[in-house]
């Protein structure tokens, strides 16, 4: 795993905190929760992407220092205590937590290869697959059913697929009305 300079071990000890406050009663703001819902995500970017910026550690670091203004400006002297104590150790990498890492599931029918693109809509009521490949012909893309119910795959040019996907949604609205 890519260094995070043990931010992911300060994050879990913020995200325990804010459930700590919030188990005491105390009113903790809902940009706290919106700030660490970010934190996590770049953090998860950063180690499962190679390519990704050291300064997305940056911005983390950022999003935590915020974070943890908000939580300790709530807390009891005991709990301030406890918790520095934890934040302390997190920083030196003596903590041992797990960083719950957030992945996205790949979805093998949507995918993108220069300017071809396949995106996947999600039907109201079922189409008949004649008129998908009349559609597919008139604006040069292909419509094939997707594996899950009531969706359908539109793939070709960027363009094309643009194009299709407009008049198709009006051709949703035409038949929702009938």
């Amino acid at each position: 795993m890519k260094d995070v300079r043990n931010l992911d071990k300060q994050w879990v000890v913020l995200s325990e905190l804010s459930a700590e406050l919030v188990n005491r009663g105390a009113k903790v703001p809902e940009i706290v929760f919106d700030k660490l819902r970010l934190a996590n995500s770049l953090l998860s970017y950063y180690i499962l992407d190679p390519h990704a910026s050291i300064k997305t550690l940056a911005d983390v670091e950022r999003e935590l220092n915020f974070v943890q203004s908000q939580l300790f400006s709530l807390c009891d002297a005991e709990l301030t205590e406890i918790y520095l104590n934890k934040m302390m150790k997190a920083v030196r990498g003596e903590l041992d937590v797990r960083f719950p890492i957030s992945k996205s599931n790949y979805n093998k029918e949507v995918k993108k290869r220069g300017r071809v693109e396949a995106i996947r809509v999600k039907l109201q009521k079922e189409m008949q697959i004649e008129r998908l490949g009349d559609l597919g012909e008139w604006y040069g893309v292909i419509f094939e059913y997707s594996d899950k119910k009531n969706k359908v795959i539109i793939e070709g040019d960027i363009k094309r697929v643009k194009r299709a996907l407009k008049d198709f949604a009006v051709i949703w609205k035409e038949e929702q009305n009938l």
